[in-house]
C-alpha cells in the first residue's frame, strides 16, 4: 500500500511530476547531448570505433602482405630516393640543414609517409631547446590521441590534443603550435582523407580492410581444402572367423602406426586394404579470388599489375591504368610538401623566438621530390624543346608576352614553378652591374 506521503504528493504535485517525466522521456536522440571533451562538435566517429579501426589497420599492415605492399608502394613513389628542402635565404638554409641532420629527417620521411597511409593522420611533437634554439621532432602514434580540442567557432583551428598515457588515468594535453612559440613543447597535426566537418583523417587502408580480411579467409580456406583433398587413410577389413575373436584387436595394435608411402603390404585373403580420401568438391574459385583482389586494388587506387599480377593486362593497358595511380601519388607528394614546409616554418619561428638566426617574413621554403615515374621524361624533354622553339617565334612576332611564354614552356616541361620569381631573377641577372666608384 502507498504511504500517506505518496498520496499527498500525488494529490498536490501529480500533474507537475507527470509532465517532467514525459519531457525527460522525449530526449531519445544524441542531438540533445553535448560533448564532454569540449570543442566544436564534428562528424568524426566515436573514439572506441576509431580506436578499433586504427588497431585493425596496424594489424593488417603487420600480417597481410597485400596491406603491407599497398602502404610500401605509396611510400616508394611519394618519398622515393629522398626529399630535400631549399631556401634562397642563406641564414634560413643553414637552419633547415641543421634541423634536417639533427632529426635524421631522410629516415623519418619514410616512417611518416607509412603512418599517413595507414592511419590517415600524423601527430608530431616539436621540442625546442632554449639555449641553442634547436628543435627536435618525435611522432606520436595516432591511436594514442583520443581527443582534439578545437575553437568553438572554427573547427579547423585546433587548440590542444589529448594523449592517452599508460599508467596515467588523466593522460596528457599537448598545446597546439599556433601562437605558442615560447612554450618548450608543442604538437602539430596533419591529416589526409579528411571530409569537411571532421577533425580526424582516414587512412588509405580504411575502405579495403573488410576485403583484406575476406581475401585472407578465402585464401586460407582454399589452402585447407586443397590440403584435405590429397589426404587419405587406410581402411582395413579383416574377415571374422569362429574361434578368432581376438584377431581384430591384434590387427588394430599391429596397424596402429600406418605404413609409410611406398611400402609394400603383403596379406592373405582375410584382409582387404582400401585407401579412402575425402570427397571434397572444391570447384574452381579463381574468379572469386580475382574479384576480391579487384575490390582491394580499386579501393587502394592501384591496378592489379602493381600487385604482381602482370598477366591480367597488356603493356598498353598497364600504361593507361597506371596514370591515375601516379596522379594519386603526385597529390600525396603535394601534401607531404605542405607538411614539411609547415613543420620547418614552425621550427624556424621557434628558433627565431630564442634568438637564433635572423627573422624573415617569408622563409621561401621549397620542397624537391623525386619524379613519380621516369617513363615520360623523354617525351617531356622533346615536347619542351619543341614548344620553346614555337614560343620563341611567337614572341618575336609579338603574339604573346614573356610571362605567358614561360608558363607554357614550364607546363610542357612537366614542372611547376613560380613564374614571377623566374622573371624577377632573369631581370636581375640581365641588369648591368655598376662599376666601382661610379654613381648611379
Amino acid at each position: 500500500m502507498r504511504s500517506i506521503r505518496e498520496r499527498v504528493a500525488e494529490w498536490l504535485f501529480g500533474d507537475i511530476l507527470s509532465e517532467r517525466v514525459e519531457n525527460a522521456l522525449k530526449v531519445v536522440d544524441d542531438a540533445y547531448w553535448t560533448q564532454i571533451q569540449g570543442g566544436a562538435p564534428s562528424l568524426d566517429a566515436d573514439w572506441p570505433e576509431r580506436r578499433e579501426h586504427l588497431d585493425h589497420a596496424l594489424e593488417a599492415w603487420r600480417s597481410n602482405p597485400l596491406a603491407r605492399r599497398i602502404v610500401s608502394l605509396t611510400t616508394d613513389y611519394v618519398v622515393g630516393s629522398g626529399i630535400s628542402l631549399h631556401s634562397p635565404i642563406e641564414s634560413v638554409q643553414q637552419l633547415v640543414d641543421a634541423f634536417w641532420q639533427l632529426n635524421d629527417m631522410p629516415r623519418r620521411c619514410y616512417q611518416w609517409c607509412d603512418e599517413l597511409t595507414r592511419c590517415g593522420e600524423l601527430f608530431v611533437v616539436l621540442r625546442s631547446d632554449d639555449v641553442s634554439g634547436a628543435s627536435f621532432v618525435r611522432a606520436i602514434p595516432a591511436v594514442r590521441i583520443d581527443a582534439i580540442a578545437t575553437d568553438e567557432d572554427d573547427l579547423e583551428r585546433e587548440l590542444r590534443y589529448h594523449e592517452r598515457v599508460a599508467g596515467h588515468l588523466e593522460g596528457r594535453w599537448w598545446p597546439a603550435a599556433q601562437g605558442n612559440d615560447e612554450l618548450p613543447q608543442v604538437m602539430l597535426h596533419y591529416a589526409i582523407n579528411r571530409p569537411v566537418g571532421c577533425v580526424r583523417g582516414d587512412g588509405d587502408l580504411g575502405p579495403i580492410l573488410p576485403w583484406l580480411r575476406r581475401y585472407r579467409d578465402w585464401l586460407e580456406n582454399r589452402v585447407r581444402l586443397n590440403r584435405y583433398k590429397t589426404a587419405f587413410l587406410w581402411d582395413v577389413t579383416v574377415a571374422s572367423r569362429p574361434g578368432r575373436g581376438d584377431v581384430l584387436r591384434q590387427k588394430r595394435y599391429k596397424y596402429k602406426t600406418p605404413p609409410s608411402p611406398g611400402s609394400i603390404i603383403v596379406h592373405d585373403d582375410s584382409e582387404k586394404w582400401e585407401a579412402v580420401a575425402p570427397k571434397i568438391e572444391a570447384w574452381d574459385a579463381k574468379e572469386d579470388g580475382k574479384a576480391l583482389r579487384l575490390a582491394i586494388a580499386a579501393g587502394a587506387g592501384i591496378p592489379l599489375h602493381f600487385l604482381a599480377e602482370g598477366e591480367s593486362a597488356t603493356r598498353a593497358t598497364a600504361a593507361e591504368m597506371g596514370d591515375p595511380t601516379f596522379r594519386h601519388y603526385y597529390q600525396r607528394q603535394l601534401f607531404m610538401g605542405h607538411l614539411l614546409r609547415d613543420l620547418l616554418t614552425v621550427a624556424l619561428r621557434r628558433a627565431w623566438a630564442r634568438g637564433r638566426g635572423r627573422r624573415t617574413a617569408d622563409p621561401q621554403l621549397s620542397v624537391t621530390f623525386p619524379d613519380v615515374t621516369k617513363h615520360d621524361n623523354l617525351k617531356l624533354a622533346q615536347s619542351a624543346a619543341w614548344i620553346v622553339q614555337a614560343l620563341e617565334g611567337m614572341a618575336r612576332c609579338g603574339w604573346m608576352d614573356k610571362q605567358t611564354a614561360v608558363e607554357l614552356a614550364m607546363r610542357f616541361a612537366g614542372e611547376w614553378v613560380d613564374v614571377r620569381q623566374v622573371l624577377e631573377r632573369l631581370e636581375r641577372e640581365a641588369a648591368p652591374t655598376a662599376a666601382p666608384g661610379e654613381s648611379e
